[in-house]
């Protein structure tokens, strides 16, 4: 029978050399800790530069915007305007220019515009005198939405969409339907679908945003400050005129 061979006497590990293992693990340890915290802060750091390029780009575009912006001018001005906020239709070369002074929510202002829009239509296609829509909002308190400031914000939607002569047909649709005071006015969808039926494409965005609601604050301002307390107003070359006395008013402009 085989003889069991006996296991060679292996000495015992010294008391250093257990010593030196341990701290060549706790170094080993200590290391990778240390390449771990390095990892990280290079992480914070990438990410913070990544933060601060983020906040660097939005502040100079802020500048930029700023900076081609006067410091009174309007966040937005509708487009084809004459120099004092108004629509114009005619030759520039005329010597009678009519101009009304009307907000969309004013009841009297619709009855103007019932009685006298015809009147108004004849002078455009005469070529000899020009007529001139300046639209305010001030009765916003007349609604519940401010439905004043909306729907002249709306009207220069279709104007910087679609030009003068949309326009004069959401002018004509705004006052045919409108709203009754003290209630919500038109919805913004009723003003998209206004809009749409006179002619223009997808203001829906514009009407939404109303990026003309600071415009139509200076316009208004600037019509009182002329001395405008009421709507309807009608001027003939400059000089008010009760709507009644329109039709003579230019028969002796023109001569």
């Amino acid at each position: 029978m085989p003889q069991n061979k006996k296991r060679p006497h292996l000495p015992p590990v010294p008391e250093s050399a257990k010593q030196g293992r341990a701290e060549q693990r706790a170094a080993a340890s200590r290391l990778v800790r240390d390449q771990e915290k390095r990892a990280k802060r290079r992480s914070l750091l990438i990410q913070a530069s990544i933060g601060l390029v983020a906040v660097v780009a939005v502040i100079v575009t802020t500048v930029v915007v700023l900076a081609n912006r006067g410091p009174d001018e309007p966040a937005a001005t509708p487009p084809g305007l004459t120099s004092d906020g108004a629509v114009r239709f005619g030759p520039d070369d005329t010597t009678v220019t009519i101009q009304t002074v009307e907000d969309f929510q004013c009841p009297a202002c619709q009855r103007f515009e019932t009685e006298y829009g015809d009147v108004l239509a004849g002078y455009r296609d005469s070529g000899e005198v020009a007529v001139e829509y300046r639209t305010i909002a001030f009765l916003d308190r007349a609604s519940s939405t401010d439905y004043s400031s909306r729907a002249l914000n709306a009207s220069m939607c279709v104007l910087d969409d679609a030009g003068s002569e949309v326009w004069m047909r959401m002018h004509e649709a705004l006052f045919a339907q409108q709203p009754a005071e003290g209630g919500a006015g038109l919805s913004d969808v009723e003003l998209t679908r206004i809009a749409e039926d006179a002619g223009a494409g997808d203001v829906s965005s514009c009407i939404a945003d109303r990026p003309f609601d600071d415009w139509a604050k200076d316009t208004t301002q600037a019509v009182f400050d002329e001395g405008v307390t009421s709507t309807p107003t009608v001027f003939v070359n400059g000089a008010p005129v009760e709507p009644a006395q329109l039709e003579d008013a230019v028969v002796a402009a023109l001569g």
